[in-house]
């Protein structure tokens, strides 16, 4: 399920979440997450090994949207 955000300031829509991003969280880890532009994310997944290897890929969803939220993006 993809999840679509639109920035509240001047409506612009950007896919936040696509279908696999699970899978992309768990093989590239830090590199996801600075691509994401979630550098204190990406650091930390670095620090701990990717969250000890398993645990930010299954949190990934949840640390993605409030990461977006709190940035002004409101989801569709």
């Amino acid at each position: 399920m993809v999840i679509r955000a639109t920035w509240s300031f001047n409506g612009q829509e950007k896919v936040v979440l696509g279908n696999w991003h699970r899978l992309w969280c768990l093989l590239f880890g830090p590199f996801y997450y600075a691509f994401k532009g979630m550098w204190w994310w990406a650091i930390l997944s670095f620090l701990t090994l990717n969250g000890l290897w398993i645990g930010f890929p299954l949190l990934n969803r949840s640390i993605v949207l409030r990461h977006f939220y709190r940035k002004g993006w409101v989801q569709n």
